[in-house]
């Protein structure tokens, strides 16, 4: 019990530390309260499911649990709404939740543990976000895929990912927003006060996740490198087009995300312990 609870308490950190940075990031740069208490909720929420949180134990659950958040990225194309003729967001009552941020990082750890599988997960992902136009995750899925054609030695993933990133590159300009204060261009708005201040906070962002879920040997398993591929395939895009910055900026919907992938590969039984890698 006591090794499980260091576990998931571990399993917090790639999140936590982050989340935090940006929370601290919206409040020194006098962001609205109703962003920061949007932001502190999801983190609030993510880290409760974190440490409480149980995948089935089935593998045929947890294929449905995949199918099911697959089918979730087409919703906004069934249902809208649209935003400047974009379809990417779920409502939830007050918020609207961003589809691929916040069902991919669980389609990545679920699709690192189905070899065979896993690559299928993948390209209706990449169909969902092709419809949405959406670059940033497909170039997140992308980067994801990578990794677990290499870990995996799969020649469909290593397909999907050089087609997510044809498909990122092509769509790049389509789709794109009016960029939003406290979303797009964090890093250049901190930056343009203290040169310190963001690198500290893009040391937050890549780094510490990086290593917590890449190269830590009490954290690192085999889905966890898929993970960080994606976080980092999303601040790439958000670096070089205005795209929403991940964790630091106005984004329940990563922080909901990354959460949910999170808590999914928390250890419960040997089955779903994973190996390191």
């Amino acid at each position: 019990m006591e090794s499980r609870s260091v576990d998931r308490l571990r399993l917090t950190l790639p999140l936590l530390l982050p989340s935090a940075g940006g929370l601290c990031y919206l409040y020194a740069y006098d962001a609205p309260a109703r962003l920061l208490l949007i932001n502190a909720g999801a983190l609030t929420l993510a880290l409760v499911w974190i440490w409480l949180g149980r995948l089935p134990a089935s593998r045929r659950l947890r294929l449905m649990v995949a199918a099911i958040a697959t089918l979730g990225l087409f919703a906004p194309l069934l249902f809208g709404p649209e935003v400047g003729g974009v379809a990417r967001w779920i409502p939830a009552g007050p918020v609207m939740l961003h589809s691929g941020a916040l069902l991919l990082p669980l389609l990545a750890v679920l699709a690192a543990r189905e070899p065979k599988l896993g690559p299928a997960i993948f390209a209706l992902a990449a169909a969902a976000l092709a419809l949405q136009t959406d670059a940033a995750a497909l170039l997140g899925l992308a980067a994801a895929s990578t990794v677990l054609a290499w870990l995996h030695r799969s020649a469909l993933h290593a397909l999907i990912a050089a087609a997510g990133l044809a498909l990122a590159v092509l769509n790049v300009g389509d789709g794109t927003l009016e960029p939003q204060i406290f979303t797009e261009n964090v890093l250049v708005q901190v930056a343009e006060r203290s040169l310190i201040q963001a690198a500290a906070l893009a040391t937050l962002l890549c780094l510490v996740p990086l290593w917590f879920l890449s190269v830590d040997p009490r954290t690192r398993r085999t889905e966890f490198h898929g993970l960080a591929a994606l976080l980092l395939g999303l601040v790439a895009m958000a670096v070089i087009a205005p795209f929403p910055y991940p964790l630091i900026g106005y984004g329940a919907s990563p922080i909901l995300g990354f959460g949910l992938a999170l808590g999914a590969s928390a250890r419960r039984t040997p089955e779903l312990s994973g190996k390191a890698a």
